[in-house]
């Protein structure tokens, strides 16, 4: 299983948390919406489950192949896939994490850049998804001190076993629902920097 070979590599890596909110020690409990670059999808579902062992996720994903792969992932590690991102089905995912986050109190999480990118360029589903669900926007990156970079449009990373991982976690963004297009432009910039860390 993909989960177990994830998890016995995870293992091996130190980690630095800096959440100076205190998220991971002292969730709310409302939903929130994880926010974090397409790269760094390989750690995440190991670390939502170390830090968030009871709580719930949905996770927007892509309907191809790779997104298939990711969802058969997620699974193993007893968290559920949407699947759509930003294709045609795109609007369906987000109707169906909303209901999950609204009426089953799940968290959400979602790439900006993802599924095709361009790397590190924020997107503004997020916010839209924030705004529909009244749900804040909590962006989380990491860095690796060793790691190799695959020629992907992503530069999906993968850790060194071993390596030191240091963990970023917050701010807390809340979206207002009449959220004017000046504030978007500025509040998109102000999640890139948080999840550029």
């Amino acid at each position: 299983m993909a989960s177990a070979f994830i998890r016995s590599w995870a293992c091996t890596i130190s980690y630095d948390l800096h959440d100076p909110i205190g998220i991971v020690d002292s969730p709310p409990s409302t939903p929130l919406i994880f926010s974090f670059w397409h790269n760094r999808i390989l750690l995440m579902p190991y670390l939502y489950r170390k830090h968030f062992p009871k709580r719930k996720l949905i996770a927007l994903v892509s309907s191809s192949n790779d997104g298939k792969f990711l969802s058969r992932l997620l699974g193993e590690f007893n968290l559920i896939p949407a699947a759509g991102s930003s294709s045609k089905k795109g609007v369906s995912a987000f109707k169906t994490a909303i209901q999950a986050a609204k009426k089953k109190g799940y968290d959400i999480a979602v790439t900006p850049d993802g599924p095709r990118g361009p790397c590190y360029t924020f997107q503004e589903g997020v916010i839209h998804l924030s705004r529909l669900s009244g749900f804040p926007i909590i962006p989380v990156s990491y860095q690796l001190e060793k790691k190799i970079e695959l020629r992907s449009w992503d530069r999906f990373q993968i850790p060194f076993p071993f390596t030191q991982c240091t963990i970023f976690v917050g701010p807390l963004f809340t979206v207002p629902k009449n959220i004017s297009d000046h504030e978007i432009t500025r509040l998109k910039k102000e999640l890139s920097k948080a999840l550029s860390r």
